[in-house]
């Protein structure tokens, strides 16, 4: 799910960079990076269920 709305967040994000404003194009990168990054940290805080 989060995944998607990250893919989604960059496609808006390359066709706002293409046809509008540079400050809304900033905007959405910085608002997609973060998103990107805490889905990383979702990832890598994520506890690994190793039994051995």
């Amino acid at each position: 799910m989060y995944l998607s709305l990250l893919f989604l967040m960059l496609m808006v994000t390359l066709i706002w960079a293409a046809y509008g404003s540079l400050r809304g194009a900033s905007v959405l990168t910085a608002a997609t990076f973060v998103v990107a990054v805490l889905v990383y940290l979702h990832h890598a805080t994520d506890t690994l269920p190793l039994s051995f």
